[in-house]
């Protein structure tokens, strides 16, 4: 819709902030949707992707960090809530989780932020797996981008390593290995 696409547009532009601007318009028009005014707004999965696929920008630029994480992570939940509420329909997809998984993936931050990004991402993945109708059923792309997190974000190799081949392994038994899958685990062991 047309309200997806000035998500989007805020969302992605370059300026720090934008991707907070995106959640507070998305928030101001959910809460005149609720409230009866005739917006024209009907909150959708693409919204919320959206945001958090700006976050997932933000999270790796110099203004980014541990707090752009948080966002995303507070935007996903609301999405979630929403779902289970539902106030959002139609079929579950991965879309969020994969750019939420992103956000993680690309923050520089400290040791301590780093491990605190992969434990919100491991969360975010098997929460997927168990609820797939909720979260939507876990693809090719989301475990690519699940494997750019473990190797991004783990402590050291060997950690790195156990990680990488666990998600080789589910990749492979779910029937998803793709060009892309098989470069990432091949890129990062």
């Amino acid at each position: 819709t047309s309200y997806d696409t000035v998500l989007n547009a805020f969302a992605r532009h370059e300026e720090s902030g934008s991707a907070e601007r995106a959640w507070d318009l998305l928030r101001q028009w959910e809460e005149g949707s609720v409230s009866g005014e005739d917006t024209g707004f009907i909150p959708s999965r693409v919204s919320y992707s959206s945001v958090i696929n700006g976050f997932a920008v933000a999270s790796g630029k110099e203004y980014g960090g541990m707090h752009t994480v948080k966002k995303a992570k507070e935007v996903y939940d609301t999405l979630i809530d929403q779902t289970k509420n539902g106030a959002i329909y139609g079929d579950a997809d991965p879309v969020a989780n994969s750019c939420f998984l992103n956000c993680c993936a690309n923050i520089y931050g400290t040791r301590s932020e780093r491990r605190e990004a992969l434990i919100m991402a491991i969360t975010a993945f098997e929460d997927m797996k168990k609820d797939p109708h909720l979260h939507g059923e876990p693809g090719q792309y989301t475990f690519g981008t699940m494997m750019k997190a473990c190797s991004r974000l783990s402590g050291d190799v060997a950690e790195k390593n156990r990680l990488m081949e666990s998600l080789f392994q589910q990749t492979c038994k779910r029937g998803l290995l793709s060009k892309s899958t098989l470069g990432q685990f091949l890129r990062h062991t």
